[in-house]
């Protein structure tokens, strides 16, 4: 499914050292004894999801695309929307699915517009992704595309286009569920967002779009069926990054040569800020502990960052995601009218044009002494994309564990949600909103007005 090279972590000057394995394997086995007790105990569930039948959710969803759909709206942020556009990205194309895919993530009133503009709601089914079910992006906009749904069909109907995934028992979305009879799934209650991209959570859009889940859940099987030694071969990629950590290359820059890649390096970035990016550490000591992720593309950022990389601070640990087969390739025809400065490429393909570029790139950054490894993945196929998917949220919960922090809360996140809240009106949040010295919205024309 995949290969990893690491030579180019230590190669360079300013690497891992030669005896990194032997200072680091006692580490990465209590990592992973401490991982798998909370694996076991129940506490965490992400481990367990590749293992569930997906029979049933298949059957469902082809009963569903047979009344004919034509398009669906995911709407839901962060982990309730990244996983899902990942894997339509890296296993599309999207545009030819059984069912269109159009994302409701980011509160931005242009491009909800746009994707109102887009459908035909008669066609449409709704599918809101929220755990908490107070999820202030999702929610109003879910209320904006359902209010707008039931103008056009009416209100029996529109609820029979929406299907609800949140969690099993509580929360606003799962009340609203059971008041109107919406269709819903469970998100299981021991998986977080960002590490629910093998739950309903992403599942149920991808099943609906005609994507090959029981092949991505085979894949992230695949990933873990070498037993304890990959599980430590997982350990020992978390360790590197944070023994770079520790020696000061604090950002870990993923640059994916395939566009198709794009949107899992947005996927990664996610889950591994706010896994590892922590005030405290397990006993209550301040740490501020973090690695920083940067996303980047090539070839594209070979022309924007490369420089910043090879002559800025050597403060980076550089991770390329290649892969191995493309679903199709187009070859530079023979022409004598090309420059001879360009003839060389005659004949050549631009899958391997690419490969070029990302050697080439990767070793001018050996030669400045920047740290690199490669992650390359056989295809962007189902098996190859669930093992990716596995592999990297098992490697970042180990990187906690050896960080001797929880990847598994975000506390940093919960206050900003609370102010705006309070600026917003909500009686429970008001007082801290003021607190700030923010400007409540109802006073924000007068504000700017006197800021001239």
């Amino acid at each position: 499914m995949y290969s990893y090279d690491d030579a180019g972590l230590f190669d360079v000057e300013a690497g891992l050292s030669p005896d990194f394995d032997t200072l680091w394997s006692d580490r990465c086995q209590d990592a992973i004894t401490s991982l798998q007790r909370r694996i076991a105990s129940g506490e965490l569930g992400f481990a367990s999801l590749p293992e569930r039948d997906p029979i049933d959710l298949i059957t469902w969803a082809e009963g569903r695309r047979a009344e004919g759909w034509t398009d669906q709206i995911v709407i839901g942020i962060g982990g309730s929307s990244l996983g899902t556009r990942a894997v339509l990205e890296a296993m599309g194309p999207a545009w030819k699915a059984a069912i269109r895919t159009h994302f409701a993530e980011n509160l931005d009133p242009v491009t909800l517009h746009a994707i109102l503009e887009q459908v035909d709601l008669q066609k449409t089914l709704l599918v809101v992704v929220t755990k908490s079910g107070s999820t202030i992006e999702t929610m109003s906009q879910l209320w904006i595309l359902y209010d707008a749904l039931v103008r056009v069909v009416g209100r029996e109907q529109a609820d029979r286009q929406v299907i609800a995934i949140t969690d099993p028992q509580k929360g606003s979305l799962r009340a609203l569920a059971q008041e109107r009879d919406w269709e819903s799934f469970d998100v299981p209650p021991n998986v977080g967002g960002r590490f629910s991209v093998l739950s309903a959570v992403s599942l149920v859009p991808l099943a609906l779009a005609g994507y090959d889940i029981d092949g991505l859940l085979g894949g992230a099987r695949r990933c873990l069926d070498g037993g304890e030694d990959a599980w430590m071969g997982l350990a020992r990629i978390a360790a590197q990054h944070v023994a770079l950590g520790d020696q000061g290359y604090g950002q870990l820059v993923m640059m994916a040569y395939a566009d198709r890649l794009n949107a899992l390096v947005d996927w990664f970035r996610q889950l591994w800020a706010e896994s590892l990016g922590k005030a405290r550490d397990r006993r209550g000591a301040r740490v501020h502990t973090g690695i920083t992720p940067i996303k980047a593309i090539g070839a594209i950022d070979q022309h924007s960052q490369v420089q910043l990389y090879m002559e800025g601070p050597n403060d980076k640990q550089i991770l390329f995601v290649e892969t191995r087969s493309h679903s199709t390739d187009l070859t530079i025809p023979l022409s004598p009218s090309l420059p001879a400065s360009l003839s060389h490429l005659q004949g050549r393909s631009v899958a391997e044009i690419l490969q070029a570029e990302a050697q080439g790139t990767r070793a001018a950054l050996a030669r400045a002494g920047r740290p690199t490894a490669c992650w390359r993945l056989e295809s962007t196929g189902a098996a190859s994309v669930g093992g990716f998917l596995t592999a990297w949220m098992v490697i970042t919960a180990l990187a906690g564990e050896l960080l001797d922090i929880d990847a598994f809360d975000q506390p940093g996140v919960e206050l900003g949600k609370k102010i705006a809240h309070g600026l917003l009106g909500h009686p429970e949040h008001g007082a801290l909103a003021d607190e700030t010295g923010a400007v409540p919205m109802s006073d924000t024309a007068g504000a700017w007005t006197a800021r001239r």
